[in-house]
């Protein structure tokens, strides 16, 4: 993409695309704010985050916003308006709803038009501060702003936004308000903590080892990567300071680095934040209701027009606000969210890879935008962290043409895609699609999880869903270290002849299970020993000449202080540990040796909720409270054995199950799940294969 006008007609489609996501997206979120009211409870789901995973396939903090702007705009009827029909972005709109009112949001709809988000959160802190500071009402003084003749140049308008800074000070926000401002103006440095890789090569002992912590972690409630390790180097640290002596860690030294680091990038952000404010004034005609006269290259890309930009019906349905949806049923509204998760998705996909494309084509700088950030937030009304992961869904789906056309004809939902890029290859793409569509997410992530743990500790990039029998197999790992077995060395190795003989794939470009089976024989290997609280070698541990199974990269994401802490940590304590042990290895044990007793309590059906990894075994429940519930009822003649007999949380089993929302039929290891209405249910699954939606 060469020209100028090439890339401002890109520019133009990808803002246009944005704000029918913006209507599509607050379409969705009434829908399940509505639906959290109950009724997502009567399809027998155990939470609002377990119905958006499943049947809208969106994380439970995508929800969340989506309700929370919902919510806001219910009394806000015209900036809602504006939302549905593109008028107004949804960073915009995210903003000011946290502190308009009903009686001022005519002034804060008109400031939408003049003000950079930038500037309205300025705006917003500024007044918050205000209030604050007075401790009394004052008379609101924005409405003289408001009356201020529209900004016909760009210098008019700079002055305006001046003006309207100046003019926050005494607005007559609430306290309440105010709060919500605060937490507004802290959002943008919450969202932009820096991520890194962590990369950390180990001997594949120890990369089981690591695994096995990593489910104890999981087991003790720390579920993302970077509490686990944060989790790893506190345990780290106290067994450091409390075994060697005063003085031999500089513990101060650590922090200093993070300090150094921490002021480096106070600076690039006061950098950026300058830069942002002196390009302000050449992209004001890129905002929407700017006037088309104003300098600068995007001044022939002019905003959408609210008539075409967003679809009339959803924009209609969104505009109306909950009411209409309150008279519909659970299953209607359902259905309501199915339709328009599918939707959604599509459109996601077409302005990911607009994204890609404007990216390439080093679009936001040519533009004239100061940062990617700048461009995401004043231009697409998204965070920076947002783009970049659409246009990363982008560039993995070019590689796989399959997975894109399947998410474009709505065949897979946006979680089902982003959890099989992870994996898939050109080869396996295939096998990967038709396991999504059998999956529920909840499964999907286990085995997605699973196959990634193939290809990091067999080397095989081409690695084909996991059989039921080999999902089977891995889930041994988890119970030896639930069961405290792990850490004794009394596992029983899985023997040869239990590794699955190539099962039939679902693709026969699959090609051999190569990955699959290198990792389960290297898991046989590696629990005959377990974890060894010493730092020889498992080999030597038991007593058998046994060759190194090679090395293992893991890459984990952290913050950029916790990789600060780790990197600074280690430098200091490498020349105390013993001959033979890894940081590593060392932070792994050290968390052993503090929490290992928690694990294996002897407890009434102990056995059950170990062969179930105390988990909740509903297909679209992840709780860890869990009760047993006999399948065959008691009252019904059913037994204490296992096979009648499975884990289930405390709300499955007492609310749904009990209360006519679940049905779960027999036997253990293959239940019949019926979810919803008996004679309409919305979702059947077997075992772990899903057999209506």
């Amino acid at each position: 993409m060469g020209s100028m006008g090439e890339l401002q007609v890109l520019d133009a489609h990808l803002a246009a695309l944005a704000h029918v996501e913006a209507g599509l997206r607050l379409s969705l979120g009434q829908a399940l704010e509505v639906l959290s009211r109950g009724g997502v409870f009567a399809l027998g789901f155990s939470s609002l985050a377990a119905y958006v995973l499943e049947r809208g396939e969106r994380s439970a903090r995508w929800a969340e916003g989506a309700r929370c702007l919902a919510r806001r705009l219910e009394a806000l009827p015209e900036l809602r308006r504006a939302v549905a029909c593109g008028e107004v972005s949804w960073s915009m709109a995210e903003l000011v709803a946290r502190v308009a009112r009903p009686e001022e949001e005519a002034w804060w709809l008109q400031a939408t038009a003049s003000l950079t988000v930038r500037k309205m959160r300025q705006l917003v802190q500024n007044a918050a501060t205000a209030e604050r500071e007075a401790g009394r009402d004052q008379a609101p003084t924005h409405r003289a702003v408001a009356k201020q003749p529209a900004a016909n140049s760009t210098a008019d308008a700079a002055s305006a936004d001046a003006a309207s800074a100046d003019a926050a000070s005494g607005m007559d926000i609430p306290p309440a308000a105010a709060n919500e401002a605060t937490m507004a103006s802290n959002a943008s440095a919450e969202e932009t903590e820096e991520m890194c890789t962590l990369v950390c090569t180990v001997d594949r002992e120890e990369a089981w080892l690591f695994e096995a912590t990593r489910h104890l972690l999981e087991h003790l409630g720390e579920r993302n990567s970077n509490a686990q390790v944060e989790a790893l180097l506190a345990e780290g640290q106290i067994t450091l300071l409390a075994a060697l002596p005063r003085g031999a860690l500089d513990i101060d030294a650590v922090e200093q680095l993070d300090t150094r680091q921490q002021r480096w990038r106070e600076q690039l952000e006061r950098w950026r934040s300058e830069a942002e404010e002196r390009c302000e004034e050449r992209i004001r005609a890129a905002m929407p209701g700017a006037s088309s006269s104003g300098a600068g290259p995007n001044s022939k890309s002019t905003s959408p027009n609210p008539a075409t930009s967003t679809a009339p019906d959803v924009g209609h349905v969104a505009a109306a606000g909950l009411a209409p949806l309150q008279v519909a049923t659970a299953r209607e509204l359902d259905e309501t969210v199915r339709a328009l998760s599918q939707a959604l998705a599509r459109h996601e996909l077409e302005l990911s890879q607009a994204a890609l494309r404007l990216h390439r084509a080093d679009g936001w700088r040519r533009l004239g935008y100061a940062t990617e950030a700048q461009y995401a937030r004043e231009r697409l009304g998204v965070s920076r962290s947002s783009l970049i992961a659409r246009r990363s869904l982008a560039m993995r789906l070019e590689a796989l043409p399959q997975v894109a056309e399947a998410l474009g004809t709505a065949q897979l939902g946006v979680e089902a895609a982003l959890q099989i890029v992870r994996v898939a290859t050109a080869l396996t793409q295939g096998a990967w699609i038709q396991r999504a569509q059998r999956r529920t997410i909840k499964h999907l992530r286990e085995d997605v999880a699973a196959a990634r743990m193939a290809v990091r500790l067999s080397g095989e990039a081409d690695c084909p869903p996991p059989a039921d029998d080999e999902i089977e197999l891995l889930q041994e790992l988890e119970r030896a270290v639930l069961s405290g077995t792990a850490c004794r060395g009394r596992v029983a190795p899985v023997s040869n002849e239990a590794l699955p003989r190539t099962p039939q794939v679902e693709c026969a470009a699959a090609g051999p299970r190569y990955a699959w089976r290198a990792m389960l024989q290297s898991l046989s290997r590696w629990l005959e020993s377990g974890v060894q609280m010493s730092a020889a070698p498992a080999a030597a541990a038991t007593g058998r000449n046994v060759a190194s199974a090679g090395r293992v990269e893991l890459r984990l994401r952290v913050s950029r202080s916790t990789h600060t802490w780790w990197r600074g940590l280690e430098a200091q304590a490498r020349r105390w540990l013993p001959r033979g042990m890894s940081w590593l290895k060392f932070l792994c044990l050290s968390l052993w040796k503090g929490w290992q007793h928690l694990l294996g309590t002897d407890v009434a059906y102990g056995q059950i909720y170990l062969r179930d990894r105390y988990r909740c075994t509903s297909p679209v429940c992840s709780r860890r409270d869990v009760t047993p519930h006999h399948l065959k009822f008691r009252s019904a003649g059913g037994s204490d054995e296992g096979d009648n007999v499975a884990a289930v949380c405390t709300w499955c089993h007492l609310f749904g199950i009990h209360g006519g929302r679940i049905r779960a039929a027999g036997p253990a290891h293959n239940i019949h799940w019926e979810l919803g209405a008996p004679n309409d249910p919305c979702l059947v699954v077997d075992g772990r294969e899903r057999r209506a939606a």
